[in-house]
């Protein structure tokens, strides 16, 4: 469950909604934020760095990720996230800002935020198989329509040569014979 708030208890798991992408931190208290800058300075990687919630938001809004059963509490949770400072093993896939923060809370790293992005993948996989498939169908069916087209097209013609006045004289010739 998400939801807005301006006061953030201490071990909050805090994120931020970017364009097509979520960022997230825990509440560390003072206006401090601990999180896994990952990209977030330019496309070089960065450790797990304490900030200030000013920097982690960029301006954005904040929301709060609360958790049904959480294994840690509090300044458990801030301990957790304090024991891999400086840690500079960020993954986009396997070890980003929200495994991070999933970990510290329940003690297993998990990002929902990657398994929808792999689940959106796995549907423009399927969907893109079936339009290769659709594709080489209609193709098929073109070129069949397309030949079919050609093969009329010709007789007509060899028909429509049968009544030019040459070809009937000759025809009358062979008839008459």
């Amino acid at each position: 469950m998400l939801e807005s708030s301006r006061k953030y208890p201490l071990g909050s798991h805090l994120i931020v909604y970017h364009f097509g992408y979520s960022h997230h931190g825990i509440y560390a208290g003072k206006g401090r934020v601990i999180h896994y800058s990952g990209f977030a300075h330019f496309f070089r990687k960065q450790p797990i760095e304490v900030t200030s919630i000013e920097n982690f938001a960029r301006g954005k809004k904040i929301i709060i990720r609360h958790y049904e059963s959480s294994k840690y509490k509090n300044r458990a949770v801030v301990r957790r996230m304090r024991s891999r400072m400086h840690e500079n093993n960020y993954h986009l896939i396997i070890n980003n800002c929200e495994h991070l923060c999933s970990w510290a809370i329940t003690g297993v790293e998990s990002s929902p935020q990657v398994i929808r992005m792999m689940g959106r993948l796995t549907t423009l996989g399927y969907i893109s198989s079936i339009m290769s498939y659709m594709n080489g169908v209609f193709l098929t069916l073109a070129t069949a329509c397309f030949a079919l087209v050609l093969y009329i097209k010709m007789k007509l013609k060899t028909q429509a040569k049968m009544e030019l006045p040459t070809y009937v004289s000759l025809r009358d010739r062979q008839q008459k014979k």
